[in-house]
């Protein structure tokens, strides 16, 4: 699993799993492994052109896009507790 750690942007990201603590991890198309946001628990992050979400009321849950995939523009200054923002849509 990798860490982001500095401004990315992701694309052909296939659904998110999120947490209640405030992670982020992206499933990519063609990667093995989650991409990992570390955020704080109030950290900034907004997911548009959302199709569904799983366990929405878990500490886990997952969102699915309302596309074929996200794309998602995300802040990091450094692996852990990162405030944001990180902005996902569908192109």
């Amino acid at each position: 699993m990798s860490r982001i750690s500095q401004q990315t942007r992701l694309e052909h990201v296939e659904h998110i799993l999120g947490s209640g603590t405030g992670t982020l991890d992206f499933a990519v198309d063609g990667e093995s492994d989650y991409i990992t946001w570390d955020g704080t628990e109030d950290a900034e992050w907004t997911i548009d052109d959302v199709l569904s979400i799983e366990n929405a009321d878990e500490d886990r849950f997952i969102i699915y896009p309302e596309g074929e995939y996200f794309t998602c523009e995300i802040t990091a200054d450094e692996e852990e507790h990162n405030t944001g923002p990180v902005h996902c849509w569908c192109e």
